[in-house]
């Protein structure tokens, strides 16, 4: 189905369905309005009086402390005292000095042992006290509930706990949840802990039969049950009453209740008149969507039937310029991009069928590795399938000495870092082990996550032969043991070869001993040849195994530095002649300094022939000879 169906389809559906809704929803908005103003303002008069009967309770608990901690009373429960003791009428004395049982707040106490025997009991005739009272409310410690004895016109609230050594019972008068009950003008009932219910100057049992006089709230047991600290709903099962309930951290919990009709007193006269306006409306919107739909996707068809030709192969193939809106705008742009992708497209094939060099991307979101076409012309390897684990960047053949480094590097490479010019010796197509160098590159996303990686397998193995041959059998100077004149040339020379893969520099340090005709005249020339072989291990030791060293000829040297760009020559030069000057204790006895200047050239490419580049350092060397010697000094370019 055409996208243009399908918007007219889905435009046409959610047009209905938003006729059908808004009905709906005028139908029963001010309903659904007032019943949510109804719920609400039940719910807020539960959870006030949840807190305020929570903050009451916390504090007769606060009341309970202070009574019990009074000294007479706090000394009688640390023991055991007789009626009539001085203990026992000091405690008495207390208790009666707060007890009122008109007004309040404390009505009546009572102090009695584990086993119900009473020692202590004051106020309510102290009768209601007894262990038939307080003592046997199951409530927990200063959890105050509602308490009924006979003898009581109404409630009070009772508060017991373990006191030292007794336990203490406290009764206080119901004027606090009285109070709370009547601001709620009716609407609210009271729980206690224990299910007594507390109403307007009543208290019912909280056993919820039918037979009791709570019979007319046990409809809301469930919800009382079930209340918390934010309100809980109930409905009556044919719906005429509604109530809310809160619970406060002490136990208690408020109830508020009402006729559920109470708020179907709103008017919805209005809504069908409103329904009828939004119905015209809709079938007009329809009608203008539509017409829209149809001509804002006509040109994305012409950009679609385009696609499709140059995806068949009809590269010739472009948009029709329809206008000079914003729609000939993107026809236009689209043009372009397509021409530059077909000429990089055209051009990048080109320059990788003409490279002897392999070009490899690695997705490292889809796992998937690419390695251009010229691939199979070096390696005999055939991928069963794109994905990494497949590639021969896993399966390629290793030789044993570099297998370890390449997993390393590998690893590397899979965590986003790149390869440093490393050199391997892989098996190629012919089964035998050529070198390659590899260089990587990173594709970043626009948080600087690595998400592909470019990369380029570089033969090298000509060069690298040459050099390993030229290492193997290189030809020394017998007095030096350093690479003789025609070694260390060929030895440049495979470096300016191996410059433009290694994309590093090197540099060339032309050393020449200051004076050496002194060292054969004063002394002898076999203190001559004990400077040429000082000076030589003395560069040998300073270059180390950054590059090699050559004798060019009488006492003159040659150094290569590899690496030019990390392993700065003039570090090097400086050790040389700093060691040099140290000198050395000759065959003769005495104690010999050397003296040398070093003219240094450093090559960034491989333009230039190996005689040019050793006299380019000999020129650095003449102009630090003519300006003192004993010193280095750079070729000015």
């Amino acid at each position: 189905m055409k996208i243009k169906v399908k918007l007219i389809i889905v435009a046409a559906i959610m047009l209905v369905i938003t006729v059908a809704a808004f009905s709906v929803f005028l139908s029963i908005q001010l309903e659904s309005t007032a019943q949510t103003m109804f719920r609400s303002y039940l719910a807020g008069i539960s959870k006030e009086q949840s807190v305020t009967i929570g903050d009451y309770t916390s504090d007769i608990g606060g009341r309970f402390d202070a009574i019990t901690s009074l000294p007479g009373i706090s000394k009688f429960t640390n023991g055991t005292y007789s009626e009539g003791s001085a203990e026992y009428n000091a405690a008495a004395a207390e208790f009666d000095a707060l007890i009122d049982e008109k007004e309040g707040p404390l009505v009546g106490a009572v102090v009695y042992k584990d086993n119900g025997e009473v020692l202590l009991a004051r106020g309510l005739n102290s009768t209601v006290t007894k262990a038939d009272g307080i003592c046997n409310i199951s409530a927990p410690d200063k959890m105050p509930v509602i308490f009924t004895a006979e003898g009581l016109k109404n409630y009070q609230l009772s508060v017991k706990a373990k006191v030292n050594s007794f336990n203490v019972g406290l009764v206080f008068h119901n004027k606090g949840i009285s109070q709370i009950v009547q601001q709620s003008k009716g609407l609210v009932f009271l729980v206690d802990p224990l299910g007594n219910i507390a109403t307007t100057g009543q208290t019912y049992g909280g056993n919820y039969n039918d037979n009791s006089a709570t019979s007319q709230f046990s409809i809301y047991k469930d919800l009382v049950a079930q209340a918390g600290a934010d309100p809980s709903v109930y409905t009556s099962d044919d719906g005429t009453m509604i109530a809310y309930a809160s619970a406060a951290d002490s136990g208690w919990k408020a109830v508020c209740y009402q006729e559920a009709n109470k708020y179907k007193s709103y008017s919805h006269s209005a809504s069908s008149t409103v329904t009828g306006v939004a119905v015209a409306m809709v079938v007009i919107c329809l009608v203008a969507v539509i017409v829209l739909i149809i001509i804002v996707t006509k040109p994305f068809y012409k950009i679609q039937e385009t696609l499709l030709k140059i995806s068949r192969g009809d590269h010739e193939a472009r948009v029709e310029i329809m206008s000079h809106n914003e729609y000939g705008d993107i026809a236009r742009v689209f043009n372009d991009i397509v021409d530059n992708i077909i000429v990089s497209e055209s051009r990048y094939r080109t320059i990788i069928e003409m490279s002897d060099n392999i070009i490899f991307e690695w997705n490292l979101q889809t796992k998937e590795v690419n390695f251009s076409n010229n691939f199979n012309k070096k390696f005999s390897y055939r991928a069963p399938s794109e994905h990494f684990a497949d590639s021969f960047l896993i399966k390629c053949k290793v030789h044993p000495e570099d297998a370890d480094r390449y997993t390393a590097d590998l690893q590397k490479l899979e965590k986003g870092e790149n390869f440093k010019h490393n050199e391997y010796r892989i098996k190629n197509i012919y089964g035998d082990y050529i070198w390659v160098l590899i260089r990587t590159s990173s594709i970043l996303d626009s948080e600087g996550k690595t998400i592909k990686i470019v990369g380029v397998i570089v033969d090298i193995d000509r060069a690298k032969k040459s050099e390993n041959i030229l290492t193997a059998r290189a030809s020394f100077d017998s007095l030096t043991n350093v690479f003789n004149r025609e070694t260390i040339e060929t030895a440049i020379n495979n470096e300016i070869e191996l410059i433009a893969a290694r994309k590093s520099e090197f540099a060339i340090l032309f050393v020449d001993i200051d004076d050496f005709k002194f060292f054969n005249d004063q002394y002898s020339h076999a203190t001559g040849d004990q400077v040429l072989r000082f000076t030589a291990t003395t560069v040998k030791n300073a270059l180390g195994d950054k590059g090699m060293v050559g004798r060019y000829g009488g006492d003159e040297f040659i150094v290569c530095v590899k690496d030019a760009d990390t392993n700065d020559p003039a570090i090097i030069a400086e050790q040389i002649l700093n060691t040099l000057k140290e000198g050395f204790d000759s065959d003769s006895g005495d104690h010999l300094s050397v003296n040398v200047s070093i003219g240094i050239s450093v090559i960034r490419d491989n333009t230039k022939r190996v005689e040019e580049i050793i006299g380019q350092a000999d020129d650095a060397m003449y102009k630090i000879k003519k300006s003192g010697k004993s010193n280095f000094g750079f070729l000015e370019t």
